[in-house]
């Protein structure tokens, strides 16, 4: 079983299986390839760069992710259902058990099979019908958080990426049982 399974491998999941990686965890992440960001190409509103392009976030965010010991599949999620330990996350190709899932995923969230709710979306380009209702800490459900557009209509880059860091340092608090920090040094 591993601890974390991040359904969804765009800014949002990247930065949050970032987190949970490096904190030790064993991290996966499953992914379409179709990040909304994977065309953008001047972000100009980033602190640390003058223009980067989405691609080149995803690139430094899978090998950020594969430095700190996650892993990454480009696999389709099919469904997220509650097991006696935590979940279960399927696939066409494989089922995965997890302790915790994070949903980043952007489009549709039919695949969730557990008792979460949902707000109404918000009309426009790269908006989605639906979101997952989350807390202040990005938590749906008992081990089960959101971040991104699965959990807001602002999708934005850098809201994204700080949505993401969000979910990961709660539910890594939630899992040590105490606020976590990550300082470099």
């Amino acid at each position: 079983m591993r601890t974390v399974t991040v359904v969804g491998g765009g800014i949002a999941g990247l930065q949050t299986a970032v987190f949970t990686a490096k904190a030790g965890e064993d991290t996966l992440v499953l992914d379409t390839g179709e990040s909304l960001v994977h065309n953008t190409s001047n972000i100009k509103n980033l602190i640390g760069h003058e223009s980067v392009s989405g691609q080149e976030l995803l690139n430094s965010g899978k090998q950020k992710l594969e430095d700190f010991g996650g892993e990454l599949k480009e696999e389709k999620v099919e469904s997220v259902e509650r097991s006696k330990d935590g979940f279960v996350v399927k696939t066409a190709e494989e089922e995965y058990e997890s302790e915790y899932v994070v949903v980043a995923s952007a489009g549709s969230l039919e695949f969730l099979d557990v008792d979460v709710e949902f707000e109404k979306g918000v009309e426009g380009p790269y908006m989605m019908e639906k979101h997952v209702k989350t807390d202040d800490s990005n938590k749906a459900a008992e081990k089960l958080y959101a971040a991104g557009l699965a959990n807001s209509w602002e999708y934005q880059t850098s809201t994204a990426i700080g949505d993401g860091s969000k979910a990961a340092v709660n539910l890594l608090s939630d899992l040590y049982g105490e606020p976590y920090t990550d300082h470099d040094t």
